[in-house]
């Protein structure tokens, strides 16, 4: 593995932005494929060549004629993927000062290969992982953070209220806001079908495309009676992507039952945009010399703003060959939550 990086622009004293790279070469496939695959779509594998009989459940498989018994072989620190993640990072840093500060940070990223985070996707073809190349999950194109602290001018001292004493300056002085927003573009997720239709034992078969998945001017009448479409010819939450855009492959040349391979790539899909506001009222009272009470009010996902999760219920493959397959059925964030809190400090 190589990191590399331009120099850091200095765009003002509190700010910074640059280039960050990283080439990984020579990943590991922790079972993500069957080396034991059969190595082509033939509707004799798992059979044999008398398809009346079938008495060679392991036919067709590399190592069918030395183990005739043997099925899958998982690989096990097997160094055979990569994956290149570049980005533009930025960053605005105000240092704490008349009461408040914030840190802002933006990343605009591509991360391209056949290895996910886990080190390792799941592979159609076992003996083609350079043919998986594609965005590598969740691959978030986009992503901004803020965080923030502000003292209130209010109170003995402030702005507002500098003569408040006693009480008045206890109840209504030294109130602190904070809070951290964060968005981010949807995940990359992949198209598979719930079955392998290539009759090759493959872990992640995948469809033809034929079309613009978020293209839902065609095939309107299928997106309703086919895919149960609520409102078709439209993006919902029912239907956040046109399953009519992806079809079964056609069948391996000369074969009855086999399917080719699909030439759906990875991560050809993307789930929803993510929104969210964490926002902290907090006030410090003083007790004695070395004491002090705080107070804390914490408000997550302060707007209740719905954050939905992945089509297909959340995982990086999705089948999109059955319907209601491209239905968001979950949310990625909880709904509002509000804590108290009080600390003692002595």
């Amino acid at each position: 593995m190589e990191s590399f990086g331009a120099a850091s622009v200095r765009v003002e004293l509190d700010g910074a932005g640059g280039y960050v790279g990283t080439r990984a070469y020579h990943l590991w496939n922790h079972e993500a494929s069957d080396l034991n695959q059969a190595t082509q779509p033939l509707d004799t594998n798992f059979c044999g060549s008398d398809l009346s009989n079938c008495d060679q459940p392991n036919y067709g498989r590399p190592y069918a004629a030395q183990q005739p018994n043997m099925t899958q072989i998982l690989p096990l620190d097997y160094a055979q993927l990569e994956m290149f993640y570049n980005a533009f990072q930025a960053s605005l840093n105000k240092r704490f000062a008349n009461g408040f500060n914030f840190l802002a940070a933006y990343t605009f990223a591509k991360n391209l290969g056949n290895a996910d985070g886990n080190v390792g996707g799941f592979i159609q073809d076992a003996f083609r992982a350079d043919l998986e190349h594609g965005p590598v999950t969740p691959d978030l194109r986009q992503r901004f953070t803020l965080s923030y602290l502000y003292e209130l001018p209010v109170g003995h001292g402030r702005h507002f209220g500098g003569d408040m004493k006693g009480v008045a300056d206890a109840v209504f002085g030294g109130w602190q806001v904070a809070g951290i927003t964060s968005a981010q573009t949807g995940e990359a997720i992949t198209a598979v079908m719930s079955t392998d239709f290539s009759n090759t034992g493959s872990f992640s078969y995948r469809p033809d495309q034929v079309a613009n998945p978020y293209d839902f001017s065609f095939n309107t009448a299928s997106q309703a009676q086919d895919y149960q479409c609520s409102n078709p010819g439209h993006q919902t939450l029912d239907c956040w992507f046109n399953q009519a855009a992806f079809v079964t492959p056609s069948l391996a040349p000369s074969q009855q039952s086999a399917h080719a391979y699909g030439n759906s790539k990875v991560g050809n899909l993307r789930g929803p945009h993510l929104v969210d506001f964490d926002f902290v009222v907090q006030k410090n009272f003083k007790v004695f010399e070395q004491q002090q009470l705080q107070f804390r009010a914490e408000f997550f996902n302060l707007f209740n703003h719905p954050n939905f999760g992945l089509p297909g219920g959340g995982a990086g493959q999705i089948p999109v060959d059955f319907p209601g397959a491209a239905a968001i059925v979950s949310t990625a964030t909880d709904n509002r939550q509000v804590e108290f809190a009080l600390k003692y400090t002595f």
